[in-house]
């Protein structure tokens, strides 16, 4: 009798074994469905997250296709409006100049042989020149007997000078012009260097 409740034992042993497989695999499939689930819950978050950035970076394209048009336009702007103010700058500077232009045809075309009179309208033109220029903001450099100032003068000879101090301009070759303070073309002169 004994060996008969053996040989029952062994079933329910192995039937419990059974069970506990099944157990083990239902839980594993359980696991792995989980696992599944949270995989698609994951990439769907991945996927809502990419689109999200495709259309931030979408709009953020846009807005830099907008700026750069902008500028674009903006260039092509302020170009137009410099070549505007340039051609206005520059009718101001003929405007003030024919005058004097006339006034040099006037004399060509007169039969004056007296020199002193086409002196004193070569004189005159001259006075309406300087006029004219002062009018635009032109100023002349002052440059005998002050000292040099390369920013205003280009010494184009050294001359040695006993009565003057080294640095001193002694004698003007030609006539500087400012434009409202601001040098258009240095005076060319001699400057003394005793060394």
């Amino acid at each position: 009798m004994a060996e008969n409740e053996k040989m029952q034992a062994a079933p329910v042993d192995e039937q419990d074994e059974t069970a506990e497989c099944e157990s083990t695999e239902e839980a594993n499939l359980g696991e792995a469905q989980e696992s599944n689930s949270d995989n698609q819950q994951f990439r769907a978050n991945l996927t809502a997250q990419i689109e999200e950035k495709d259309a931030v970076i979408k709009e953020l394209t846009k807005q830099y296709q907008r700026l750069q048009a902008d500028f674009e336009n903006f260039r092509r702007r302020s170009r137009q409006e410099k070549d505007e103010l340039s051609t206005v700058v520059a009718e101001g500077i003929v405007l003030e100049i024919l005058p004097v232009v006339d006034n040099f045809e006037r004399a060509l075309a007169s039969d004056a042989e007296d020199i002193s009179s086409v002196r004193s309208g070569v004189e005159l033109i001259f006075r309406q020149m300087k006029a004219s220029l002062e009018k635009l903001g032109v100023t002349t450099i002052e440059a005998v007997g002050k000292s040099f100032d390369p920013s205003e003068h280009q010494a184009v000879m050294r001359v040695e000078d006993a009565e003057a101090e080294d640095g001193i301009i002694t004698e003007e070759l030609q006539k500087g012009y400012k434009v409202k303070n601001r040098v258009v073309r240095p005076s060319m002169v001699k400057v003394v260097n005793n060394s």
